[in-house]
């Protein structure tokens, strides 16, 4: 294991947990913007924590909050979607997993990507 590492092994997961400050969003380009942002975020950490299988990002980091029931619907994740296609290539590139809970007025989802999966 490398210095400042998360430990990771054949019977461990190496787990990141990130604390994200919740986006105020109002428009699909910056819900997508936002998850390009999270994606390039992802593969970054995992360069700087080799040992890292699963990053986890809190509610809300995807989509942020808001208040207007328009923006909602007009923002709202279709799954699998471009949101999720974002997030799938960047776990594919770090070869970890991802978990990111999205609002349930949202998307009412879970979102889980593995590394290998590919979208249909």
């Amino acid at each position: 294991m490398l210095h400042g590492d998360i430990s990771s092994s054949n019977d461990t997961v190496g787990v990141a947990v990130v604390n994200y400050k919740m986006p105020r969003l109002h428009t699909k380009a910056e819900v997508l913007a936002n998850a390009r942002k999270i994606a390039d975020m992802l593969v970054g950490m995992k360069s700087g924590l080799p040992g890292m299988d699963l990053v986890i990002f809190p509610e809300y980091s995807t989509h942020g909050i808001m208040y207007d029931s328009k923006e909602m619907y007009e923002t709202a994740s279709v799954v699998p979607g471009e949101e999720t296609e974002i997030f799938a290539e960047a776990c594919r590139k770090a070869k970890v997993w991802a978990c990111s809970r999205s609002p349930a007025s949202v998307t009412r989802s879970i979102r889980r990507r593995h590394p290998t999966t590919r979208s249909s």
